[in-house]
């Protein structure tokens, strides 16, 4: 290339350069292409050889295609179990098989009971079973399934007693165990079963609380079963009760008892609240009790729907509260005092609590 530069002081001065190359600009911007090595040529009876070694390998992991499976118009179920089997080995997976629905209501069928073990189990109702010198071996597995039985026959007979006595009244309860002169015991078997199920007894902390009274204090215990509050405590102790099983134990409604008026110091009421009508239970509790007398109550936690609800119902009925403690998270414990005579021909409020009524388990 030639470039003209003007002179300052003579005409113009040609200059002439010689052509050069910069590595940096001229350098080419794609790179070069490599070449591609040729592979060499199979025959056409190689080829076939090859495909033919595949299909023989993978026939051999799908099912219906392996050299040992049936041919595909079979219908032999084992032998399609048999290659599904050996597909689930190799491929590493290991199944439980589900029982087919044949079998499975086959086993259901087995498990109905005969009439014979049927019949065992109601007159294991009726007559209390002695043990056998030597029980046998095959009547073992009878006796143990009619225990069974007869448990669950007690446990629903309680738990229907035990729904009939919440959501009637006193009279009606009353009534109830007249008629059936072995309610109340299967009801109070049934009792104890529930108690051994729970975190604590009640009871139990009634009677400490009754033992750190004077010993001349005279105890009502209203609804007391079988009576073990009388048998723990040194203290004169009227256990009453709709039925009675002992002679200390006074059988009649505690709506009325046989008390005469302000005869008693303390009054219990432990999981006895039961009933539609409780006016008439502590109306009656006003009535026995001195002026300034102690009423424990303990109960369990779900009947209650609004605790300031029943503090306002035992102050109606003449008893104001001293203490109460809902931090316990089965019961509930409260103790009240008598301050003023309430008459049972005040007219209150019907009132009661939530039926405690146990579920099947």
């Amino acid at each position: 290339m030639a470039f003209e530069v003007p002179a300052w002081d003579k005409g113009a001065l040609a200059v002439k350069f010689k052509p050069g190359t910069n590595p940096a600009i001229d350098a080419p911007k794609t790179k070069p292409k490599k070449l591609k090595q040729k592979k060499p040529k199979v025959k056409k009876s190689e080829r076939k050889q090859k495909s033919k070694v595949k299909q023989q390998i993978n026939s051999t992991y799908r099912l219906g295609k392996g050299p040992l499976a049936p041919p595909v118009e079979s219908s032999d179920s084992e032998a399609d179990d048999e290659m599904r089997a050996m597909h689930k080995i190799r491929s590493g997976r290991i199944e439980k098989q589900k029982p087919p629905a044949k079998a499975a209501k086959d086993q259901k069928k087995q498990l109905t009971l005969k009439p014979a073990l049927l019949q065992a189990a109601v007159e294991s109702m009726e007559t209390t079973p002695t043990p056998a010198s030597a029980p046998s071996t095959s009547a073992a597995p009878e006796g143990a399934l009619a225990n069974k039985l007869h448990a669950e026959l007690m446990g629903g007979r309680f738990r229907y007693i035990n729904e009939q006595l919440y959501t009637m009244n006193s009279k009606k309860a009353e009534d109830l165990f007249r008629s059936d002169s072995g309610a109340f015991d299967a009801y109070h078997a049934g009792y104890r079963q529930q108690v051994e199920k729970w975190p604590s007894n009640p009871l139990n902390r009634i009677i400490k609380l009754v033992k750190r009274l004077s010993k001349t204090a005279v105890i009502g215990d209203f609804g007391c079963g079988e009576g073990k509050l009388a048998q723990s405590v040194p203290n004169k102790v009227y256990s009453m009760d709709l039925v009675s099983r002992r002679a200390d134990i006074v059988a009649c409604n505690i709506t009325k008892t046989p008390l005469e008026a302000q005869a008693l110091d303390v009054a219990v009421y432990c999981l006895s609240l039961m009933g539609t009508n409780l006016n008439d239970y502590l109306l009656e509790a006003n009535r026995v009790l001195k002026l300034h007398g102690n009423v424990y109550i303990a109960e369990i936690q779900s009947r209650f729907e609004d605790v300031r609800e029943f503090i306002r119902f035992m102050t109606s009925c003449g008893f104001d509260l001293v203490k109460k403690d809902v931090a316990v998270n089965y019961f509930y414990f409260f103790h009240f005092r008598k301050m003023r005579h309430v008459g049972k021909d005040v007219k209150l409020k019907p009132f009661s609590l939530k039926p405690c009524l146990y579920r099947k388990r």
